[in-house]
């Protein structure tokens, strides 16, 4: 049985997490993974583990806004994916986030196979592929950059200012603190 416990700096198998963090992600796309836990006394950000029964499967990172739930990551152990996890745990974090719009980042569909399976994968759970891209803050080679990104929702995003709050709380609330934390930079 799939269930989601909230993961602490203390928690046990953390090598076989920052594992499943590191083989699923873009190096671009990855940040710290001791980071993750930066914000654990935080009630608006929650960090996961997956687990089916007791071993650890996956982990999964969803922050709680005023307007909407973003979902940060979701990985499955790579030796375990085409199994049926990953619908299982979306399934679950719909469940237990229906009360409001959820948005996820998606790399855009014409970046390579991976990006363009993942964002079929979410349209098959009713996700909706943002028509805007904008630039994701990240650190490669040790610098501030930037990548394109998309986002993907629950619920249609009516207007362009919809999507601007969204973005602009994505900003302000995760990228904006975590790049000061590191280099000190601010807007």
């Amino acid at each position: 049985m799939i269930k989601l416990i909230e993961m602490k700096n203390d928690i046990k198998n953390k090598n076989v997490y920052h594992q499943i963090f590191n083989d699923a992600f873009p190096i671009e796309e990855r940040w710290n993974f001791d980071m993750l836990f930066e914000n654990k006394n935080n009630s608006s950000y929650k960090l996961y583990s997956i687990l089916d029964d007791d071993n650890p499967i996956g982990l999964t990172m969803i922050w709680r806004f005023e307007e909407f739930y973003y979902g940060e990551y979701l990985a499955i152990d790579k030796n375990l994916r085409g199994k049926n996890y990953g619908s299982q745990v979306l399934t679950k974090i719909f469940d237990m986030h229906n009360d409001k719009l959820i948005v996820i980042e998606v790399e855009p569909y014409d970046l390579n196979d991976t990006a363009k399976r993942r964002i079929d994968w979410y349209k098959r759970f009713g996700l909706i592929l943002s028509d805007y891209d904008y630039d994701m803050p990240c650190i490669k080679d040790g610098k501030k950059d930037t990548m394109k990104m998309k986002i993907m929702t629950n619920r249609e995003i009516k207007t362009k200012e919809q999507y601007n709050n969204i973005i602009t709380t994505l900003y302000n609330k995760v990228y904006g603190p975590r790049l000061e934390s590191i280099y000190k930079w601010k807007d």
